[in-house]
């Protein structure tokens, strides 16, 4: 499968544990964002390392859109981070963290839906299948590390590793 495809599998995920947080009770919540939130991140440093990073330095010659890309991604992760610490500092069963969780959902979903209608398809012209699929055993092999254990650091060290085996 090629990256982009990987990628768009996590999106849905991330998406389904959104709402199952949003409806769980007070006390499940706590629990369901600890699963998550390994999760987007795991999945925003396999972007970053496995496609962002090298589309900025391959094609972002070829392309604006791309060549901005990865900066503006970056400040979006930042931004995500932050309502990240905000989520961290507030008690589960408060509504205050359910609106916190609510923003990010909704800030992501916008992100999602510029990535995949807006980047991706830039992405797929200037790299190709070949690539892409070279790109995609990197990326599941990062997500089969961290679904047997691994810490983000060590998922994405074995994508490489499968990178550099390709």
């Amino acid at each position: 499968m090629d990256a982009l495809e990987e990628l768009r599998q996590m999106h849905v995920e991330a998406k389904a544990q959104f709402q199952k947080i949003e409806q769980a009770p007070g006390p499940e919540r706590g629990d369901l964002w600890a699963k998550l939130q390994p999760e987007l991140e795991l999945h925003e440093q396999i972007e970053e390392h496995f496609v962002y990073d090298p589309v900025a330095r391959e094609a972002g010659q070829q392309d604006e859109v791309l060549a901005r890309w990865e900066a503006e991604h970056e400040e979006q992760v930042r931004e995500a981070d932050a309502v990240m610490k905000q989520i961290d500092a507030l008690d589960p069963s408060d509504h205050a963290w359910l609106t916190q969780v609510h923003a990010l959902r909704t800030t992501l979903e916008g992100h999602i839906q510029h990535e995949e209608d807006d980047i991706w398809p830039r992405i797929r012209q200037a790299w190709g299948q070949p690539k892409l699929d070279e790109a995609g055993r990197a990326v599941a092999a990062a997500k089969t590390a961290a679904k047997a254990g691994a810490a983000v650091k060590d998922a994405v060290a074995k994508g490489s590793a499968a990178l550099s085996e390709g």
